[in-house]
């Protein structure tokens, strides 16, 4: 039986090394002629500074006549006051457009800063689709230098709450106008946070292809990402300097992206943003070691999509072997399966209750094992129990 479907719009990608020399030409084209010079905000990671990325993306901008305001304000998970702030620097700015620099999380917050700028409101009014997005926000570039979140080329954005809460936000003004990959931007991310982002796709690609939600495309593409990173992450991790395989995990990277465009995430970002919730962890850390310790639990449920992630990852032909392909990649990355200690002071009563919130109802509805109310402690209880065997490992 041949499901139905309906397929998403997608940002045009650019991609290759060296493009970011074009990103003048890419502004110019996405405003009218009055404003082909206008104001550019540059949103980015605050370590981009000392790196000289931001120097090697204003350059030709400036070259091009476009005044550029910087906002290298970004470090750690995105919050509303920072989100409220760079729509600010937007409006003050006067900009025409905003180029996003950095890794997911400063991907996010200059997606929702562009959308809010010329609206006022603040970022909390929109969270969780409490209030529909301006219809009408500023264009945006957005320039990965980390392969992990896909946020190039998705309608979503994380941020949290005053309290740090982790909250979604969703709608086509986040959906950036252009995602522009140059491998050569992604060189100076250190072997742990290759390898953290790196599984942040994987697990992208392996909740989307495998989520009770999976569409026809939203599998093709989540099976493709699988291959690609299976083949080039180790490498990516081993040698940074390996362009190919840094381009092969950045594309990679985007292909989890639209996977989860379509389909969306499940138990593995669940957890991930509970966790984030309670306690500071890299988001790609906790969904990685998340997806460990359930994935076990999820294919005791017989379902075909979880033999097609297993093959994609690893060439196992069924369907139990997908929890040690997915491990052998982990320890191919170095990372070990245990938790870090400073989780220590969280219960599993309250990472269940984090994890039952209504921002984190969605994932929990797409598991495609279903879930009973007395799931949730059991699964929490597993991922905490990742602790034990750091004390082993230490």
């Amino acid at each position: 039986m041949i499901s139905s479907f309906s397929m998403a719009a997608a940002a045009p990608v650019h991609f290759g090394p060296g493009r970011i020399q074009e990103i003048a030409q890419f502004c110019a084209g996405l405003n009218t002629p009055r404003d082909r010079a206008g104001p550019i905000l540059l949103v980015a990671d605050a370590a981009l500074e000392d790196l000289g990325i931001i120097d090697r993306i204003e350059a030709p901008l400036r070259a091009a006549g476009h005044p550029a305001a910087r906002a290298a304000w970004v470090a750690g998970e995105p919050s509303m006051v920072l989100i409220d702030r760079l729509a600010e620097a937007a409006r003050e700015a006067r900009a025409v457009t905003v180029v996003a620099v950095g890794g997911g999380a400063a991907l996010d917050a200059a997606k929702l800063a562009a959308a809010i700028a010329e609206d006022g409101r603040p970022a909390l009014d929109f969270a969780c689709a409490a209030a529909p997005l301006p219809e009408h926000g500023l264009p945006v570039i957005a320039v990965p230098t980390t392969a992990g979140t896909g946020s190039e080329v998705t309608r979503t954005a994380i941020a949290s709450d005053p309290e740090g809460v982790k909250l979604w936000y969703w709608g086509e003004a986040l959906l950036p106008r252009i995602a522009l990959l140059d491998p050569e931007l992604t060189r100076s991310l250190p072997p742990t946070l290759t390898a953290w982002t790196g599984m942040d796709a994987v697990a992208h690609a392996l909740e989307a292809a495998t989520s009770a939600r999976a569409t026809a495309p939203g599998i093709a593409f989540g099976l493709s990402a699988l291959a690609l990173l299976h083949r080039h992450l180790p490498t990516a991790v081993a040698d940074g300097n390996d362009l190919i395989a840094r381009g092969q995990v950045l594309w990679a990277a985007t292909l989890a992206g639209r996977a989860i465009e379509e389909c969306g995430t499940h138990m593995g970002h669940n957890v991930s943003h509970a966790l984030g919730s309670l306690v500071r962890i890299h988001h790609g850390q906790a969904t990685a070691l998340a997806l460990e310790a359930l994935l076990p639990w999820l294919v005791e449920h017989a379902d075909p999509s979880f033999a097609a992630a297993a093959r994609a990852l690893g060439g196992a032909e069924e369907a139990k072997a997908l929890p040690d392909v997915y491990s052998a990649l982990m320890r191919a990355v170095g990372i070990a399966p245990k938790m870090p200690r400073d989780l220590a002071p969280i219960s599993s009563a309250a990472l269940a209750a984090a994890m039952t919130t209504p921002a984190n109802a969605p994932m929990m509805a797409a598991s495609p094992r279903p879930l009973s109310p007395g799931d949730i402690p059991e699964l929490a209880s597993r991922v905490l129990a990742l602790q034990e065997r750091a004390e082993v490992l230490a």
